[in-house]
């Protein structure tokens, strides 16, 4: 009972604190060939010279990239060598990069991971001997003012290229966040072109990454914040409508922008409420276990939503009917047809039900982990403790000693 009253005290004093402060605007260049325009957003920031991070596989979506640099005349640097899970080294070596060649922006382009290594990247050419992982935490990004991260995802519906936080990892795959509306980009290109050639698996990634982000910040955001749950309502059914076509041949034009703008959406949504148990779930499981988001959020997320039981019941029944899941029945009827929605999404995407080979060890240091990073910063309709935790991932893995 104690725990719960200090997590509700400090909650209310983040609320408050997030309405006296509303998400920072962001100019977003949108449609088919929008990576064209990024020149004429530089032009219109004054920024000479921009650091270009690309992903490890961004052949076609680079070529564009750089084409469109070399179409106006933009001088520019290619940072290469990122690895297929960046880390905060990689953000270190990028920063060193982008001083060394007197750059005055970073590009990044690419998925979830690379934008995220990116905007630490940005903090840490500010920091003043700080290092990425030093700024790990709530709002502990220096005061000075960043230098523009214009983030171009490949990867739709994870967020990221909206959202004030970024998830960063060290050599141990072990995955902090630094969370700080300084870390939103200040522009972002939601190009449905560029997703055409996605590996599938991190179309699943990305999509289930914003469909989590959009359901936490309709819990957390409440029925007094309309606006917020109205934002990640939308992400919400922009998801469930598309993310499985892009899945599964790479879906339309039409069908890749409403990807996009789940992302726009959920990051929104994300970087005005917060996060919930289920994030905290998910990033432990893949720092303990090593495994990927698509994975962990597949038999993580609707776990937690049925744990919640009736804390959540009438938010996730609004839910329901705003992202045109299900509009007649009772509460506990629309509230079972989202998570079954969920469920049903995820085995459509090929992923297991189950968590297999965690061990009794790993179920506890998961369970500790996840706690310690919720509490009391993320708002959920419950606050749970560790015990509550390991609990719901005791169900959810196949545990072995």
């Amino acid at each position: 009972m104690l725990a719960t009253v200090r997590c509700r005290t400090a909650q209310t004093f983040i609320r408050l604190g997030r309405r006296l402060h509303p998400v920072k605007k962001q100019t977003l260049e949108t449609g088919a060939g929008a990576v064209f325009a990024v020149g004429q957003l530089l032009r219109d920031r004054r920024l000479r010279k921009p650091l270009v991070v690309p992903g490890a596989d961004e052949g076609p979506s680079r070529y564009k990239l750089l084409h469109a640099l070399e179409q106006e005349d933009i001088a520019h640097v290619v940072w290469d060598g990122l690895p297929p899970v960046p880390t905060a080294q990689d953000g270190e070596q990028i920063a060193l990069t982008w001083q060394k060649e007197d750059c005055d922006c970073f590009i990044a382009l690419g998925d979830g991971s690379v934008i995220d290594v990116t905007k630490a990247a940005a903090a840490r050419s500010v920091s003043r001997g700080r290092s990425i992982l030093d700024m790990a935490g709530f709002r502990r990004v220096p005061r000075r003012k960043l230098p523009p991260v214009i983030a171009i995802p490949t990867a739709g519906g994870s967020g990221t290229a909206c959202l004030s936080a970024a998830v960063v990892a060290d050599e141990h795959m072990t995955r902090f966040v630094l969370d700080d509306e300084a870390l939103i980009p200040p522009a972002a290109v939601l190009d449905p072109e560029l997703l055409a050639d996605t590996p599938r698996d991190r179309v699943a990634d990305a999509g289930l990454s914003g469909l989590c982000l959009a359901v936490e910040a309709f819990l957390a955001a409440g029925h007094g914040d309309a606006r917020t749950q109205n934002m990640a309502a939308e992400a919400a059914e922009y998801l469930f409508a598309n993310l499985e076509p892009c899945w599964n041949n790479g879906g339309t034009v039409k069908e890749r922008n409403d990807l996009l703008t789940a992302t726009r959406l959920a990051g929104w949504a994300a970087s005005a409420a917060g996060g919930g148990y289920a994030r905290a779930l998910i990033r432990a499981a893949q720092t303990v276990c090593g495994l990927d988001f698509r994975t962990a959020c597949g038999v993580i997320l609707p776990a937690v939503l049925e744990k919640y039981g009736s804390y959540a019941q009438d938010q996730l029944a609004l839910l329901a009917v705003l992202a045109d899941v299900m509009d007649t029945g009772s509460r506990s009827e629309r509230a079972e047809a989202l998570i079954g929605r969920i469920r049903g999404m995820v085995f459509r995407l090929g992923l297991p039900d189950m968590l297999e080979g965690v061990t009794a060890g790993q179920a506890a240091e998961i369970a500790d982990m996840a706690a310690a990073t919720a509490n009391p910063r993320y708002i959920s309709p419950v606050v749970w403790t560790a015990e509550d935790c390991h609990d719901l991932i005791l169900k959810v893995c196949s545990v072995s000693d």
